[in-house]
């Protein structure tokens, strides 16, 4: 077993309180806030769809973005650029404290430029949120080769950041996808990148976290969609097992159009594997994000004792079926979400808002959630898999825990990642969600889940593998630079004018930064 540094520290009494009973809070007055809130998104784009003004006013809110570059070298360039947005309204587990009003530019780009199905073209401003997007394609027969699962990631962030869907052993991650790219440099400059035009700029900005430049306009590749997936659910037994079927669905030649795995125990797991296809089976129609419906995980783990099995799942549907039990996360929330009385009185009000939670929780609900709680997603070579499972299993101790193929290739904008990898060549990675409360915090023992992310690093670092970068990270400088390829990230930073004007990827990961250290 891994050797852990336990923190003997217990949660004082008024915060285990207030972590039992959030959803005392969560559930009168977020839920509905929540719902108020998605009402207000619809109605927004219903308008803009109708009258069509916000995209008209695109090229005025880059200049304004301009405008507010040339403001800040005017008023003596104090403080590195980043942008204004703040960590509350973010997907990102880290917070941000770096951000002060002479350095921080506002950025209010949240609509969609234009559907071009003729050329199988999306064209979109950063902030887009993904189901937003897809409500917008999939009416129209269309949808995205990468999706990834929660809604309200941006488009943005997905391509500046990480993005990875089950469909990834196929088509790769979200920016693998993303097929040019405007920029506004650190010196007011707009460019626009491609694979032919400023390549070099194009492929380190995957992972650069907006270290570059800020992206104000992103042309995404679509494809025709189908109404259905058809569902294969696989049980498998051990990490040898799950592994050996995993892969093995990832990897043949004729591989299903999405693959996932979600690990129950170390002796209980499902592969998934699904297929577009354009009807169903009379009766065999699982509406998985409906609001009465049980969480998609939870009600997996059915067909491992099942033997397997097979369903369809409408299109829509499957994209979203993680996102009321937010995975699983939701019942650390509301422990209840998943009761079937629930459900059918209040179901259709989860999940909570990501933004909203973050905002309300207190320092005293983030200090317990920072030390005691891990959201991580370990990308490891899929050789790795087995061993990534064990250590998680000695270390952690939790679950369940997800698994999602994707591609890595060096021919596409993977700058950052991939230094083992020989030019033009791909390897299949594993994405690994970790999403738990560890077992000795379960079971009341001291722990600290900043050791175990500190831990987690270095076995990436020694396997090969990387951090996802919303995440936490303990890593140091040096640290970083042998887990992620800089090198064309540094000569980007230098050649487009970044350093010394736009806020370096390292620093607004290091923990000791984004928690004003």
């Amino acid at each position: 077993m891994a050797q852990r540094k336990a923190s003997t520290d217990a949660p004082d009494r008024l915060t285990a309180f207030l972590i039992r009973f959030r959803w005392l809070f969560v559930v009168p007055v977020l839920l509905p806030l929540s719902v108020l809130f998605k009402l207000w998104w619809s109605a927004r784009e219903r308008y803009i769809r109708t009258l069509g003004h916000a995209p008209e006013r695109h090229d005025a809110r880059v200049a304004d973005i301009q405008h507010q570059i040339g403001h800040w070298r005017a008023s003596g360039a104090r403080g590195l650029l980043c942008t204004s947005r703040p960590s509350w309204m973010t997907m990102s587990s880290r917070i941000a404290h770096y951000k002060r009003p002479e350095n921080a530019i506002r950025i209010e780009l949240n609509d969609i430029l234009d559907i071009d199905a003729a050329r199988g073209i999306a064209r979109v401003e950063p902030r887009v949120t993904i189901g937003r997007l897809l409500d917008r394609l999939l009416p129209m027969g269309w949808t995205l080769p990468v999706v990834p699962e929660l809604e309200d990631l941006t488009t943005g962030g997905l391509f500046l950041g990480y993005g990875v869907e089950v469909s990834s052993h196929r088509h790769g991650l979200f920016n693998d996808n993303v097929l040019a790219c405007e920029v506004v440099l650190g010196d007011g400059r707009l460019v626009r990148a491609s694979p032919t035009d400023r390549a070099d700029l194009f492929r380190a900005l995957p992972f650069s976290l907006g270290a570059l430049g800020f992206v104000v306009a992103l042309e995404l590749r679509i494809v025709p969609a189908a109404p259905y997936v058809r569902l294969a659910y696989i049980p498998a037994h051990g990490f040898a097992e799950t592994c050996r079927i995993f892969a093995d669905e990832a990897c043949r030649a004729d591989a299903a159009d999405f693959v996932e795995a979600i690990v129950f125990s170390p002796t209980e797991s499902v592969v998934i594997a699904g297929r577009f296809d354009h009807r169903a089976e009379a009766g065999r129609v699982h509406r998985a994000n409906a609001w009465h419906a049980p969480w998609f995980a939870a009600r997996s783990r059915k067909f491992v004792a099942a033997g397997g099995g097979e369903e369809w799942v409408p299109l829509d549907h499957f994209y979203r079926r993680h996102v009321r039990g937010i995975y699983w996360e939701a019942g650390l929330i509301v422990p209840f979400g998943n009761h079937p009385l629930f459900r059918f009185l209040l179901g259709w009000t989860m999940p909570p808002k990501i933004a909203f939670l973050k905002l309300t929780q207190g320092e005293r609900i983030k200090r317990f959630y920072d030390e005691k709680h891990i959201v991580q997603d370990a990308l490891v070579p899929l050789r790795e898999l087995e061993a990534t499972l064990a250590f998680l299993d000695a270390d952690i101790e939790g679950y369940p825990l997800w698994l999602c193929p994707m591609r890595l290739d060096r021919t596409t904008p993977q700058g950052f990642v991939g230094p083992g990898l020989a030019a033009d060549s791909s390897e299949m990675y594993v994405d690994v969600g970790v999403f738990v409360v560890p077992g000795p915090v379960r079971r009341g023992e001291g722990y600290s889940a900043l050791d175990a992310v500190a831990r987690l690093g270095r076995f990436l670092i020694a396997h090969r593998g990387y951090q996802a970068p919303y995440a936490v990270s303990m890593l140091d400088r040096d640290g970083f630079r042998r887990m992620f390829d800089c090198r064309l990230y540094d000569a980007v930073r230098e050649r487009y004018g970044a350093a010394g004007a736009v806020m370096d990827v390292f620093d607004k990961l290091r923990r000791g930064a984004a928690d004003g250290g």
